[in-house]
């Protein structure tokens, strides 16, 4: 059975955002709402949850899945070195949605870097997921609430639509607005692709990029 938690989108009840982070803690899956669509998230070091998250998407296992932040020391856990460039990204455009690709540190599961050696992070400008990861205290996945190949989720039906009671959590932050996704770019090797373009547009990135 999933349990809903309806939570303000503005102003996150902090009682409510606790349970939410419980059943990250316990190796569930939650469904939260972002600046983009709904997302998934599970505690990045649990295998077995990453495993279950895979398995509800029906994601190719060869398919890498980021990782949300709350800040600058959480995020230099997770990667081997911040470049330079990357830096004038995230001064630019986090909290947003732009993911960063970076290298990944030792204590990132490979099956969340597919081997690549990389990983994508972000910090959302939406305050549940924010509330969310900083009262966790550790980066939890971020990836869209569908079954891989559909449509992303703008609200809560679409989730239940989509997985009907699998998921153990959902925290109902009202309709997002519709978006593109978060622009990806890797930026690891102090070069810049951009991986997929998305609510950033492109020429700001390589702008932002440039100025450097």
């Amino acid at each position: 059975m999933t349990e809903i938690l309806h939570i303000h989108p503005r102003a996150p009840e902090e009682d409510l955002i606790e349970q939410a982070v419980d059943f990250l803690r316990n190796g569930h899956v939650v469904a939260y709402p972002t600046e983009t669509f709904y997302g998934l998230g599970v505690d990045f070091s649990n295998e077995r949850a990453i495993k279950r998250l895979y398995e509800l998407k029906r994601r190719d296992q060869g398919l890498p899945i980021a990782l949300l932040v709350a800040d600058m020391p959480m995020l230099a856990h997770c990667v081997t070195a911040i470049p330079d460039p990357a830096r004038l990204m995230m001064r630019r455009f986090w909290p947003g949605p732009l993911t960063i690709c970076f290298s990944a540190a030792e204590t990132i599961s490979r099956s969340l870097t597919t081997n690549t050696g990389k990983i994508g992070i972000r910090i959302s400008s939406h305050p549940i997921a924010t509330a969310m990861v900083r009262q966790f205290g550790r980066p939890m996945t971020t990836t869209s609430a569908n079954l891989s190949g559909y449509p992303p989720s703008l609200e809560v039906r679409h989730v239940r639509r989509y997985f009907q009671d699998r998921i153990d959590c959902i925290v109902d932050g009202g309709e997002c607005i519709a978006s593109r996704g978060s622009t990806v770019i890797d930026i690891a090797d102090e070069t810049m692709a951009i991986i997929r373009e998305g609510a950033v547009p492109s020429d700001d990135v390589i702008k932002c990029f440039q100025q450097g």
